[in-house]
């Protein structure tokens, strides 16, 4: 973690999410809670660098910044949502995206009022029983956000952006997505022999368990080692090809690397470490 603090790994410390921080001191509390949520719920199945730059350009406009107030949203309708999202590229899956956007801010308008706060503020900020109840009863209300790996995602990349009373954080899994995966069998956390068609769900529930295990006793949350692990496979880690490890020498990781076959992508994983 020093060297994450320090020289950053490969060079680098930014995810994508931090972006946000371009336009972050300008905006008052509510309104960053809500650029960085209804950002959050979209960030599947697409290049991270990519959403983030089209949600920004799309908040700078002042033509289409209305699609970050779920009152707006609701008041204007999901015709002219769509038309917004697309504007600046937002909404990538079109219609789905437009769908979750549209519920999530039907969801926030109607029962909170609009406010991401009041949300909280019903769980009194307890992450795991929010969680949980997202997960149970809520999927419909908050599609994208209820997921097992966005909901984690999430609160990480608001516990980090905004100053928010959150409680057992450190309760929630690590969201695990091709990096985080990558990076976790290539440090040899897991080995062995394993093939599938992707990351399955065997594949997400022992990176969870590995790293919710290996982090007792310390004072690092699961879903803090997402920053470095993302980083780590996306600069170095994603270089590994046939036994070949081309970043070896200038990871600061190099002494957990393992040798061997490790090839993970989101249409397939294939290990013999």
């Amino acid at each position: 973690m020093k060297v994450l603090e320090t020289e950053g790994i490969f060079g680098h410390r930014e995810l994508p999410d931090d972006a946000v921080k371009e336009i972050a001191e300008k905006l008052d509390k509510e309104t960053l809670l809500l650029v960085v949520t209804y950002t959050t719920a979209l960030d599947y199945m697409r290049n991270a660098e990519e959403l983030w730059r089209s949600s920004l350009s799309t908040f700078k406009d002042d033509e289409v910044r209305w699609v970050f107030d779920p009152n707006a949203v609701v008041g204007r309708g999901k015709e002219e949502l769509f038309k917004a999202l697309n504007k600046h590229g937002l909404a990538k899956k079109k219609k789905r995206d437009t769908e979750i956007w549209y519920v999530l801010s039907q969801t926030l308008s109607k029962k909170y009022g609009g406010s991401l706060t009041a949300l909280f503020e019903e769980y009194s900020y307890d992450v795991v029983s929010m969680f949980e109840d997202f997960l149970k009863n809520r999927k419909e209300e908050f599609p994208s956000l209820s997921g097992t790996k966005i909901f984690p995602h999430w609160i990480r990349s608001l516990k980090e952006k905004v100053p928010l009373p959150v409680k057992r954080v450190e309760e929630l899994p690590i969201p695990v997505d091709v990096h985080v995966a990558r990076a976790t069998f290539t440090t040899g956390c897991i080995t062995g022999k394993y093939s599938a068609n992707g990351i399955t769900e065997t594949v997400k529930r022992r990176v969870v368990e590995v790293w919710r295990e290996g982090l007792k006793g310390t004072e690092i949350a699961p879903i803090e080692m997402f920053r470095p692990l993302w980083l780590l496979s996306k600069y170095g880690c994603h270089y590994r090809k046939n036994g070949e490890r081309p970043k070896l020498k200038e990871c600061p990781a190099s002494n957990f690397c393992v040798e061997g076959k490790v090839v993970v992508t989101s249409k397939r994983v294939e290990i013999d470490t």
